[in-house]
């Protein structure tokens, strides 16, 4: 295969890519649900964990191809369990001390810290540029912070799930437990629109397929999680500063975590609409709480 791939037509090599990408998002999709059910965290992105293994065992495979005769691993089940115990490695028990900061690496401190929420000004700015990009990039963005859905999650929904009238929108989530997650007009202090008309109801009126899914691709798709993050990656980049590194599309779900919090909402109330475990919350709730204590402070500084 990779000996005559360079004769392959465009096409070909366009399917061949679509299956890769197909096979790395199935096993995205496994690793985000198994890591929302357990108590461990990782030291990368579940996406950016599916590829490397994807890659990996497409190496062992190709080098199986090439040669018997290679010393790199007696066999293949040895191969399978030095992997396993690599990427065990990389995860990190829940309420494990916090690995050490480092300001010349923004995109590792948001990638390893159990709660990496964004600004107020950081996310009306992903926003703003999500606008000037697409009805459909405003659309993703717009419940990215306004739900908290994961990627997963949010490329797997219908216009089905969508529920909305003139009191209340909603998406019905239908990835592990399903529940229903209400979708906010008001994120971080800015209203963007009303439940009958906002940025997910304007992409749908926009469209003129017939294809089912919420969100899709350029081929008319559904969209993959390895193009949502492409969508994402565009955003922060045209939206924020060099300085200010790269956000990891997680931020946006952290985010919305904190401020539902910060609202108001009880940590077993958030548990039945994130379907994270109360002790997976309990990080976001220490945040909250110390963003509260934090503007307390600041106003009474005003005050003096």
């Amino acid at each position: 295969m990779i000996g005559e791939s360079g004769q392959y037509t465009p096409e070909n090599r366009q399917i061949l890519g679509q299956r890769i990408n197909y096979e790395a998002q199935q096993l995205t999709e496994y690793l985000t649900t198994a890591l929302e059910r357990s108590q461990v965290r990782l030291c990368l992105p579940a996406e950016k964990i599916a590829r490397l293994v994807y890659e990996l065992l497409f190496g062992y495979q190709v080098m199986e191809l090439l040669t018997e005769f290679h010393e790199l691993w007696p066999d293949q089940e040895d191969f399978l369990r030095s992997l396993t115990a690599l990427f065990l490695a990389s995860t990190i028990p829940s309420g494990s001390p916090e690995l050490p900061t480092d300001k010349s690496a923004t995109t590792l401190i948001a990638e390893s810290s159990p709660v990496a929420d964004l600004s107020a000004e950081t996310v009306h700015a992903i926003l703003q540029q999500a606008k000037k990009q697409g009805s459909q990039d405003y659309g993703i963005a717009y419940i990215l912070f306004g739900s908290g859905l994961t990627p997963a999650e949010l490329v797997r929904l219908e216009r089905s799930h969508r529920m909305s009238n003139s009191h209340q929108h909603l998406l019905q989530i239908p990835t592990g437990n399903v529940r229903q997650v209400p979708v906010n007009q008001w994120i971080l202090g800015k209203r963007y629109g009303s439940y009958t008309n906002n940025p997910l109801s304007q992409w749908l009126k926009s469209r003129k397929d017939e294809q089912s899914a919420l969100f899709i691709n350029q081929e008319g798709r559904p969209l993959s999680v390895a193009e949502l993050e492409t969508i994402w990656q565009h955003l922060v980049t045209q939206a924020l500063p060099a300085d200010q590194g790269s956000p990891a599309l997680e931020q946006a779900r952290q985010t919305w975590c904190v401020e539902m919090l910060t609202k108001g909402i009880s940590l077993e109330d958030l548990s039945i609409l994130s379907g994270w475990s109360i002790s997976q919350l309990r990080p976001y709730q220490h945040r909250a709480r110390e963003k509260a204590a934090l503007d307390r402070a600041i106003r009474l500084d005003q005050k003096a």
